[in-house]
């Protein structure tokens, strides 16, 4: 057998192996990827699509409620300001009666004082009305 001893060179020794990193970095990724979206779950919305275009479009009902202000300077009943607490309390109970079916929803300037909005509670409260839904603004940063 015949050898080749090239211990005087300066050139670097070249492996005939194939350096294997870059194929299993690739495939440890490729790994990962399955894993994970193997255990992903699915939601599905079932749809019923319409057959042209042609056909009107419904809108949504009318919201059936009844918009009781507590604002800086007085109240609103419905959009119509109320300037005291005396003259909101034979408007509200006008429109209540008027829209039984209606819920009520208080809104309140975030100036206004708990007590405004204690008073009102208190007298819905004294007249029986058992439910209210009270409006409140989400803080943004």
């Amino acid at each position: 057998m015949i050898t080749l001893d090239d211990t005087n060179s300066n050139e670097p020794e070249i492996s005939s192996i194939p350096d294997l990193t870059s194929l299993l970095d690739i495939l440890f990724i490729l790994l990962v990827f399955f894993i994970l979206s193997a255990g992903a779950s699915y939601r599905s919305l079932d749809l019923t699509l319409p057959n042209s275009v042609s056909k009107a479009t419904t809108s949504a009902p009318p919201q059936k409620h009844i918009m009781l202000e507590i604002r800086t300077k007085g109240y609103a009943v419905d959009g119509q300001p109320v300037t005291s607490l005396e003259k909101l309390k034979p408007n509200l109970l006008r429109a209540l009666d008027a829209k039984p079916e209606h819920k009520l929803v208080l809104a309140g300037d975030k100036s206004v004082s708990i007590e405004r909005l204690l008073n009102v509670l208190t007298f819905l409260q004294l007249k029986g009305i058992k439910a209210a839904n009270i409006l409140m603004q989400q803080e943004t940063k």
